[in-house]
């Protein structure tokens, strides 16, 4: 599309005027254009309402303004790399860049983080002639060797081994290794100092380098197996985005929980109150993008709040079933009142896609495994290991992750464990 832009509107970036010199003669060639209505439009990109960058045609631009022209005809670029842009256009109009020039062009382009392959397209040519430009010209290659990191970070990352890039830059193999480990080195501290995949890879875009997140899970592998004590709600964004395939939590029900055991006697389990639904929403919220897009989710809970619990989760998962779990022995139960004993309790199962299960057998959904004994118990709602691996084996195959986040006593990670699955727990306190 053409449209006539007031030129007081065009500048002229630095960079993009340092590709080629003004010629005087060629202004003078663009004046005879104009006066008779031969010359072809500028090419402009917009970067505001009465502001314009100019990325090809500072000639013709020049030759309006000694016209004492007010307007131009300018073509809109819809690109964001004006630069390059700028560059390909000036190779289009067939008269080559000065050595100099030719120099500054190239140490700009890989101080962006462009490829020799991308280079080579930017000038129309073959890659090997970008790579025989450099080695023939001893002034380029020395100002290179310190403005190579990104490029040559990028070259590997697109499969060129270190001694290719070494020959492509005319470094040596060593430093190009040294480039490449520095910058791994820079990735794992970050990660390790809790940024998260994702913001690294943003992070680096940023530099002009061109990571993936599915290179990323090449270059830094995820550390699983492993507890890690802390708030769920701070811990969980620091996980890798659909890494789980099977998401089991035991959370506070709501209900102010005591124990009452003569033998363990537990304190209150925290957040066991009104705050355990706002813990449950905004977990769950935080949970959803790290969880596969075909995953299976377990969440125990009591009919006493299901009507409460059951829209949480259905904001973000398609609840399936609702599980009865038998605990086989019951418990004590509401004995003052002479209510009837507590034998079960309730595990929603939901889905993230279409995963199904992974068994042959239909499984129905009442569970009988006895709760855990009075001896044995490490926390007041410790679930059985058996129970948990019943789950597990229903929903996952061996190396499959699975997570639980409100870890307790372990169990969940134990029975992940013994079935040879990958684990991660989070828990706010430390079981001993």
């Amino acid at each position: 599309m053409i449209k006539i832009i007031p030129i007081n509107y065009i500048e002229i970036d630095e960079k993009i005027d340092e590709i080629r010199k003004l010629d005087e003669v060629m202004v003078g060639r663009y004046i005879e254009k104009y006066e008779s209505g031969t010359s072809k439009p500028i090419l402009v990109k917009r970067i505001g309402r009465d502001k314009y960058i100019l990325v090809d045609g500072k000639h013709r631009l020049k030759a309006c303004k000694n016209l004492k022209r007010n307007k131009i005809d300018c073509e809109l670029f819809d690109g964001d790399d004006i630069y390059s842009k700028a560059v390909e256009m000036n190779q289009e109009h067939g008269i080559p860049l000065t050595k100099e020039e030719e120099e500054t062009v190239l140490i700009n382009l890989f101080e962006m983080g462009k490829t020799q392959e991308e280079i080579a397209k930017i000038f129309h040519i073959g890659q090997s002639a970008i790579a025989m430009r450099i080695k023939r010209n001893p002034m380029l290659t020395k100002s290179l060797c310190d403005k190579t990191n990104i490029s040559s970070v990028n070259e590997i990352i697109n499969g060129k081994k270190h001694e290719e890039v070494a020959n492509i830059y005319g470094l040596s193999r060593s430093r190009i290794t040294q480039i490449w480990n520095d910058w791994l080195n820079e990735l794992t501290n970050n990660y390790n100092n809790g940024s998260t995949k994702q913001e690294i890879v943003e992070q680096e875009s940023e530099k002009g380098i061109k990571l993936t997140l599915e290179k990323l899970n090449e270059l830094i592998e995820e550390d699983y197996n492993k507890l890690i004590i802390g708030d769920c709600l701070k811990e969980i964004p620091k996980l890798n985005n659909e890494i789980i395939d099977c998401l089991i939590i035991d959370p506070p029900y709501g209900q102010d929980y005591q124990s009452h055991h003569r033998n363990n006697k537990f304190k209150k389990i925290k957040y066991d109150n009104q705050k355990a639904f706002d813990l449950l929403d905004n977990s769950l919220k935080l949970i959803k993008p790290k969880l596969n897009k075909n995953s299976h989710i377990y969440i125990f809970t009591s009919w006493k709040v299901i009507e409460k619990v059951k829209p949480i989760i259905e904001k973000y998962f398609d609840i399936k079933n609702c599980l009865v779990w038998d605990k086989v022995n019951p418990g004590m139960g509401d004995t003052v009142g002479g209510n009837y004993g507590e034998q079960y309790e309730l595990i929603i199962f939901a889905k993230q896609g279409n995963k199904k299960l992974v068994v042959d057998k239909r499984p129905i959904n009442i569970l009988s495994f006895r709760k855990v004994t009075e001896g044995l118990m490490k926390h007041p709602t410790q679930k059985p290991i058996e129970l948990i691996k019943e789950l597990i084996n229903n929903s996952t195959k061996e190396n499959e992750l699975v997570v639980d986040y409100f870890a307790g006593s372990c169990s969940t990670l134990t029975a992940a464990k013994e079935l040879n699955r990958r684990w991660l727990g989070i828990e706010l306190n430390e079981v001993k």
